[in-house]
């Protein structure tokens, strides 16, 4: 019986594999879009961090100035040691707009941060629909 669960635990876990394969990667224009919102946050250029989005993700930060200067603090200083691609996926809603949501893992010394940024469709625009960041490890304080 074991062996039957562990088995289906695998097939299930490669199908996922399989179908990220499918899904094309961000287009150059996107991964920029992506990195330089995430280096303008982390250094609190908070107007060209806004230029990297969507009018109306933009209208949101703008209406909340502490929730944006608060992903800001969050991330941690200096350069990066490696930073990789872990997962793509297509969102469908039905009554939202569907997204294209790329994960980044980026390795600090101290933290690992999770940098989840979504487009309209793989190459598609280059304008940020919505975001987020985890940091986890020591304090970046």
């Amino acid at each position: 019986m074991k062996t039957k669960l562990m088995l289906l635990a695998a097939a299930v876990a490669l199908s996922g594999c399989n179908s990220m394969d499918n899904i094309p990667d961000p287009s150059p224009e996107q991964e920029k879009a992506a990195q330089l919102a995430y280096e303008d946050l982390r250094d609190g250029k908070y107007e060209e961090f806004l230029d990297q989005l969507e009018p109306q993700l933009q209208t949101q930060f703008k209406d909340n100035e502490k929730l944006m200067k608060r992903f800001s603090r969050s991330i941690p200083q200096g350069e990066y040691k490696s930073k990789t691609l872990m997962t793509k996926e297509i969102e469908e809603a039905t009554n939202q707009l569907g997204q294209y949501k790329v994960s980044y893992e980026i390795a600090y010394p101290e933290n690992l941060v999770q940098y989840d940024v979504s487009f309209d469709t793989p190459n598609g625009s280059n304008k940020i629909r919505n975001f987020n960041i985890q940091v986890f490890g020591e304090s970046s304080k």
